[in-house]
C-alpha cells in the first residue's frame, strides 16, 4: 500500500525529498495561503495538486503534514483525524491545554494515526545517548537538562513592522513556548530505562525583560520538570539574548556517568561512563571523558549506514527519519516512536510553565488528558 501524502505549510517541504524516496509514500499534494508561494514550490518539488484550502487538500490524501504556525496545528490535525486522515504535526501539538484534551479525543476515535514530529528526538546525537542509556551505560539516570537558545528576534516582526504568529504565540505570553525540541531527548533517554516514568509537575521562573522588553516573553525561562519517579529535568528557553545560537544542548546525569553535549560549535559532546568503585577505600579506578564519537558503533544500523537521501537531510538527517518511522507506523509496520499522548504531555509542560510562572514559580499539576 502507498500512502498519499499532502503537506500543509511551507516548513514542511524540508520532508519532501524523503518522502519521494520512500517506497510506499507519494507526495501528491501542497497546501498553502500564499498561491505565489505555493506554484514555487509545488513545482520546485514536482508535487502535482496544489490547494490553498486545507480541507479540499484532505479530500486527495491518506495522510498530511501539518508544518502551519503553531496556533493552528491542533485545529488542522483534528480535522484531518476526524477526516480519517494520519497526521505528522509540527511542534508543539496544541497552544492551550483544552486543545490537548480535544487532540487525545479526536485521535482515540480516528482510524488515522497521530505522531509528533519532533526533529530533535532525530539528532545523531541524541539517538546514540538513547541507545546507551537502553543498554544501562549511565546506569539509573535521574537528572537531565535541555536548553533552546536561539536568537529568533527577527522573526517577530514581517518586514513592513507588523508582527508575526511569532509575537503572539511564542514571545507574547510568558513561560516557556516553546518546550518539546529541550524536553524531547531528555524525556527519551529516561524512558528508555524507565518507560513507565512521566511528567508530574512543572515549575518555572524567569531572569525578567532586558534586551527586547516590547514582549512579555521574560529572556531566560527556568522550568523544571519534576517526573512522577522523583527524577529532575530542568529546561532553558531563551529566543531574546544577545548571544550565539545554542539550540540543542544537553545533559544527563546517571549512577554510573554522565553526558555532556558542547557548548562550543565544532566542540564534541562528551561522556563519562564506567562502573562505580565498591564501597570502602577507593580502588584504582580509572574513567575519563571521552568523546561520544566514541561509542557511534552503538547507533541503529540505519544510522550507521545512512543512505544519501538521509545524509541530505535536515537537522542532521533526522527530517529523513521522521518520514520514515511516519510511514511505517501509519502502514502498521513498527511502534508510533512520537504518539498522541506523549505529545501532549511534552506540549503540557509548556503550557503549565505558563501557569507557573504566573504565580511565581509555584509548582503546576501536569493534567491527565482522557
Amino acid at each position: 500500500m502507498s500512502l498519499k501524502v499532502g503537506i500543509a505549510g511551507r516548513r514542511g517541504t524540508c520532508f519532501a525529498p524523503a518522502l519521494h524516496t520512500h517506497a510506499d509514500a507519494e507526495l501528491v499534494a501542497l497546501c498553502d495561503i500564499d498561491a505565489g508561494r505555493l506554484q514555487e514550490d509545488a513545482d520546485k518539488y514536482e508535487v502535482p495538486l496544489r490547494f490553498t484550502d486545507f480541507s479540499e487538500m484532505l479530500e486527495a490524501v491518506d495522510a498530511v503534514v501539518v508544518a502551519t504556525p503553531m496556533q493552528i496545528h491542533a485545529a488542522q490535525s483534528i480535522e484531518a483525524l476526524n477526516a480519517g486522515k494520519h497526521v505528522l504535526s509540527e511542534v508543539t501539538a496544541c497552544v492551550s491545554l483544552d486543545e490537548c484534551e480535544r487532540l487525545v479525543h479526536a485521535a482515540r476515535e480516528s482510524s488515522g494515526m497521530y505522531m509528533m514530529s519532533e526533529n530533535y528526538c532525530y539528532l545523531k546525537d541524541n539517538v546514540l545517548v538513547r541507545e546507551m542509556a537502553r543498554r544501562g551505560m549511565f546506569g539509573d539516570p535521574y537528572y537531565g537538562e535541555g536548553e533552546y537558545v536561539h536568537d529568533v528576534k527577527f522573526l517577530h516582526h514581517n518586514p513592513d513592522g507588523s508582527p508575526t504568529w511569532r509575537y503572539y504565540w511564542q514571545v507574547g505570553q510568558n513561560g516557556n513556548t516553546y518546550p518539546t525540541h529541550s524536553l524531547g531527548p531528555v524525556m527519551q533517554w529516561i524512558q528508555a530505562v524507565d518507560p513507565a516514568d512521566r511528567v508530574h509537575s512543572v515549575s518555572c521562573m524567569g531572569s525578567g525583560r532586558h534586551t527586547d522588553p516590547e514582549h512579555p516573553h521574560d529572556d531566560t525561562t527556568i522550568t523544571l520538570v519534576k517526573l512522577r519517579s522523583g527524577r529532575l529535568i530542568r529546561l532553558r528557553l531563551d529566543m531574546m539574548s544577545n548571544r550565539p545560537h545554542l539550540a540543542d544542548f544537553y545533559s544527563l546525569q546517571g549512577t554510573h556517568g554522565v553526558y555532556e553535549a558542547s557548548r562550543i560549535p565544532g566542540q564534541p559532546g562528551m561522556v563519562w561512563v564506567g562502573e562505580n568503585p565498591p564501597p570502602g577505600p577507593t580502588p584504582d579506578v580509572h574513567r575519563e571523558w571521552r568523546p561520544l564519537s566514541d561509542f557511534e558503533d552503538l547507533l541503529p544500523g540505519e544510522w550507521r549506514n545512512p543512505p544519501k537521501e538521509a545524509l541530505e537531510a535536515g537537522h542532521g538527517g533526522g527530517d529523513y527519519f521522521v518520514i520514515r518511522d511516519f510511514i511505517e507506523a501509519a502502514l502498521g509496520r513498527r511502534p508510533n516512536p512520537i504518539d498522541v499522548h506523549t505529545a501532549v504531555e511534552w506540549t503540557a509542560v509548556g503550557l503549565c510553565s505558563q501557569v507557573s510562572i504566573q504565580n511565581g514559580g509555584a509548582p503546576v499539576a501536569m493534567p491527565s488528558f482522557h
